[in-house]
């Protein structure tokens, strides 16, 4: 009688490799429950390790929900990274259109990178990432020739606040299609940035400049 060959023992993972599985186990569970419920044991049944492993690799339950929404909130950051061959208005439409995928696609997560704002890591979380997206509208502005004032400064950080609570409560209650509801988004960016120039003429230049493309000469 031929003798078995013992089955190989699966290889161990890497460290940073174990740690990406089980914030990606954590990541598929908060699409279905909010990240308060998220408990150790749940995810490490999802993760297939033991939760004595999920506390090795992140030392609390505070801390390892908070490795869930940074990875959260820089997979949301993906998504509407800008592409700096297109236009600042181009950028400006497709990131609203990616942004308003992503959160359609996933509103547990994006609610709870948002809307978690009782522990200060959280809070943290939601300013850099906000700031992550003022810096790259600031930069698209720039580019078009928007003067750097406190009073753009605050138009920019003011819209996405605005956004953040359109979109809220649509998905809360959609009584508009996509479209329209993308489409005011946008709107409403240039009509905070046109208050925050306050002189028209400048407003029609920066309005023309913002559909120039990097690799075509600015007008003017």
């Amino acid at each position: 009688m031929a003798r078995r060959t013992p089955a190989a023992r699966p290889s161990r993972m890497l460290p940073a490799d174990r740690r990406t599985q089980i914030l990606e186990a954590a990541r598929r569970l908060l699409e279905f429950r909010p990240v308060d419920e998220l408990s150790v044991e749940s995810v490490a049944r999802e993760a297939g390790v033991s939760p004595g492993l999920l506390f090795h690799y992140f030392g609390s339950q505070r801390t390892f929900r908070q490795a869930v929404l940074e990875a959260a909130a820089d997979e949301l950051l993906a998504h509407v990274r800008p592409d700096p061959a297109l236009s600042p208005a181009e950028q400006l439409r497709a990131g609203i259109t990616t942004f308003t995928d992503h959160v359609t696609r996933y509103p547990a997560v994006y609610r709870a990178v948002t809307r978690l704002g009782t522990a200060a890591g959280v809070r943290t979380l939601h300013r850099s990432a906000r700031s992550t997206l003022a810096g790259w509208l600031h930069t698209a502005l720039a580019g078009a020739g928007a003067p750097a004032t406190p009073a753009v400064t605050l138009a920019v950080t003011g819209w996405l606040a605005c956004m953040e609570e359109i979109v809220l409560a649509w998905l809360d209650e959609p009584t508009t299609d996509r479209r329209s509801l993308e489409e005011l988004c946008e709107r409403s960016f240039y009509q905070l940035v046109r208050a925050a120039l306050d002189d028209e003429e400048q407003w029609l230049l920066l309005r023309e400049r913002v559909t120039v493309r990097p690799t075509e000469p600015p007008a003017g």
